[in-house]
């Protein structure tokens, strides 16, 4: 990069407010009156979707906000100063602004140094990336504060801001990279010229005594470093580079959390893997063949056109099927348990992984269809509009004739009675995207029932959850999956019902949006997170080609064919049954899940005690694709059973870690939690006494060893090895070291 590249941040226009959420102005920051203009606001550093700051909404960012408020000492020699930073940070460029508690009491702590400093990073898009570089420099330099690394964080700006900007030619990812490299300061072959010595040094000095300690050894290394300076910096001069680090060190080692050099090297001396992540799971690959052939050829190109794993397209051409048979079909499994053809999907998969691209292949037959029908009903919906306005008309003038004696309040409550049985012309809209429970109420009424949510975003969870609103009527989620009966009541109009509704959603969304989503009592308490089909496929990012095979126009054309033949046949609630073949398989599975829902199926009993229902509706789908014009003359045969049970078996396995993922896995969850704690405390080692002292999740040992085992499992910790004899007596208690891969993580799943 060159010197002075812009840091850019967004403001709001209000300063102060902690409930806003929008900050649409871009600010560029080169020097210090560009600084000073941007903390006049609140702030935040990452650009957001529609600039509405949140988690899910993170686009992009080349600035890195960290809080310094040294609130681990009362000593104000041992506080860390913006000269502190200058020090550590020689080349990087940031920005400096002390916050509006600085010099001031905060709570329980007196006035002291407190600001914020905002980095120059090369711009991320990723957000677990982004997340991931604060807890690196978090683990470099614990002094900063260890409670602000999301990436929705926002600063809030002062009157008169008072900031220090500090130019260089290094963004931080590059600083750390730099400094993480043990070469950095051992590499003895590399010649330090004329211009950049003390600057050097005064990078490796820090390197060195931070791994080393204030030690005899840790300033031979660094004089050994030395000896490359060309031509040789002064003795007294290295001496005060030296002293300089020194006193450093001295404020380093009073941090919180802080890993003495010996605790640190004797983890790092452990032989350590790679940690797995968390949410890395086995997981089988969607079973094309067991779709119909033209569904099936269709994915396959998709996916070989897009690049992308083979499940998306599958579980979406499902969804979309699903959306085209709503409302039209049911299924049968006996005489009285029916289900309907609508199905909630979700794809779960990281950022630029092409779920909207993919979406938008399968979907465009039924926006064409949709088109299309409208533009046929076009003359209809005019001449509908024509209609209700006579009758208004009417209805208006016989209110007047009645008020002057003129005509019978009977012939009013007629004419209004026959505007209430008119059924207008209306257009066809077969979904949408993420809207409110109640406009996606008013779809389905104005839909016949039928409606769907068809989006590669995650926001109608947020919708869903109330973060928008506090009055969220679930419910038309609930009963538009069961169909069970939607009373709508409206102040100053009629009260509808909606009798069958059949909604379908097919949602492709980011993992982290369905993080936690257990803890949501709106969510799994109501019984939602339940009712979804998840799919993970496995990520091509990183084996992708660039020449790829186009979508041969036949397979699209037969694609687009069976859409329409699906959308424009059919009937209101036609029953679909299964023969004698396909009932059996039902059967069997029926006793197999039921077996297993107190057994290892019991974490995910809400989910699976619907599995079955769900396998029947997937048989329905299949049986239209087979026989779009007639689905309801033929019964569901023994192999379309087969096949709906492998699609189904395989949406088993992916909901166990969809349920693992929103924390379900109670080891799991308090695994990651446990590890939070560890790396907030930047822990080397630690007994089980100090395991129970540290995490309050686990309430006795017995419940905290298999969170223990499991970290061990997954190679975050290991048992420290001690060498017999223990001496007299048993063996001690296990001591555990921590995996050093952890500092450097965002979330203590690997590496960074």
């Amino acid at each position: 990069m060159t010197e002075n590249k812009p840091i850019t941040v967004y403001t709001a226009d209000c300063i102060g407010n902690a409930a806003n959420c929008l900050y649409p102005d871009e600010v560029n920051i080169t020097d210090e009156s560009t600084a000073k203009l941007a903390f006049s606001k609140d702030m935040v550093c990452a650009k957001y979707k529609n600039s509405h700051r949140s988690t899910p909404n993170f686009e992009i960012s080349n600035a890195l906000p960290m809080d310094c408020d040294n609130d681990h000492s009362d000593i104000s020699a041992d506080w860390i100063a913006p000269e502190d930073i200058a020090e550590f940070f020689v080349d990087v460029p940031y920005v400096l602004h002390f916050s509006r508690h600085h010099m001031k009491p905060k709570g329980e702590k007196s006035a002291r140094l407190r600001f914020h400093i905002v980095f120059l990073i090369d711009p991320e898009r990723n957000m677990d990336r982004y997340t991931a570089l604060k807890q690196r420099l978090l683990a470099a330099f614990p002094f900063f504060d260890a409670n602000a690394m999301d990436a929705a964080r926002f600063l809030f700006g002062t009157e008169n801001p008072q900031v220090i900007y500090h130019p260089g030619s290094i963004p931080l990812n590059a600083f750390l990279d730099e400094r993480e490299n043990e070469q950095a300061f051992a590499d003895l072959g590399r010649t330090i010229p004329e211009g950049s010595r003390n600057n050097t040094m005064s990078q490796i000095g820090a390197r060195i005594i931070k791994r080393y300690g204030d030690t005899p050894e840790a300033k031979n290394l660094f004089l050994q470093a030395a000896e490359q300076c060309t031509p040789p910096l002064d003795e007294q001069e290295l001496e005060n580079i030296w002293a300089g680090k020194q006193k450093l060190y001295a404020k380093m080692r009073k941090q919180p959390g802080y890993i003495l050099p010996d605790a640190y090297n004797a983890a790092d001396a452990v032989v350590w893997d790679t940690p797995l992540p968390f949410d890395e799971y086995d997981l089988p690959a969607f079973p094309t063949d067991a779709l119909p052939e033209t569904i099936r050829r269709y994915v396959l190109a998709v996916a070989e056109s897009t690049q992308t794993p083979v499940d998306m397209a599958a579980v979406e051409a499902l969804g979309i099927v699903s959306l085209c048979c709503q409302g039209k079909y049911f299924i049968r499994g006996n005489a009285d348990w029916a289900e309907p053809l609508n199905t909630y999907m979700v794809v779960i998969m990281e950022p630029a992984e092409r779920k909207s691209s993919v979406l938008s292949m399968m979907i465009r037959p039924v926006e064409e269809y949709e088109k299309g029908e409208n533009s046929r009903r076009n003359v209809g919906i005019i001449e509908s509009q024509m209609v209700l306005s006579r009758l208004e008309k009417e209805k208006r003038s016989l209110v007047e004739r009645a008020s002057k004696g003129k005509a019978t309040e009977e012939e009013v409550r007629a004419k209004a009675a026959e505007i209430a049985k008119y059924e207008p012309v209306k257009p066809l809209r077969l979904f949408v995207d993420d809207v409110t429970s109640e406009k996606l109420t008013s779809v389905l009424a104005e839909n016949k029932g039928r409606a769907a949510v068809v989006s590669a975003e995650g926001g109608i969870f947020d919708i869903i959850s109330g973060l928008y609103s506090r009055n969220v009527n679930i419910d038309v989620f609930l009963k538009g999956h069961s169909g069970d009966t939607i009373r709508v009541d409206r102040i100053g109009r009629a009260s509808e019902s909606i009798i069958h509704p059949a909604l379908t959603m097919m949602l492709a969304v980011q993992p982290e949006v369905l993080n936690g989503l257990m803890s949501n009592n709106t969510f799994r308490g109501r019984g939602l997170t339940a009712r979804f089909l998840y799919s993970m496929p496995k990520s091509t990012v990183g084996s992708r080609s660039f020449s790829t095979k186009p979508i041969p126009e036949g397979v699209r054309a037969r694609y687009q064919a069976l859409i329409e033949t699906i959308l424009s046949g059919g009937n209101e609630q036609e029953p679909i049954s299964l023969d004698d073949g396909a009932r059996e398989v039902l059967e069997d599975l029926f006793n197999e899940i039921e077996g297993r829902l107190k057994g290892d199926l019991a974490e995910i009993s809400d989910w699976a005690g619907k599995f079955v229902g769900a396998v029947l509706r997937i048989s329905g789908i299949l049986h239209v694709m087979k026989y779009p014009k007639d689905s309801m003359f033929d019964a569901v045969d023994r192999e379309t059973m087969e096949h709906a049970v492998t699609i189904g078996r395989y949406f088993l396995a992916h909901a166990k870690a969809a349920y693992s993922l929103m924390g379900a896995d109670a080891v799991n969850k308090n695994a990651r939690l446990f590890l939070a704690a560890v790396k907030r405390k930047r822990l080397a080692e630690f007994s089980r006494r100090d395991a129970m002292r540290l995490y309050r999740g686990c309430k006795t040992v017995e419940s905290l060893q298999p969170v223990l085992d499991r970290l061990c499992e997954y190679g975050y910790l290991a048992v420290k090895p001690v060498p017999p004899p223990y001496g007299p007596g048993r063996k001690p208690s296990d001591t555990y070291l921590v995996n050093p891969a952890v500092w450097e993580s965002a979330d203590g799943e690997g590496r960074s």
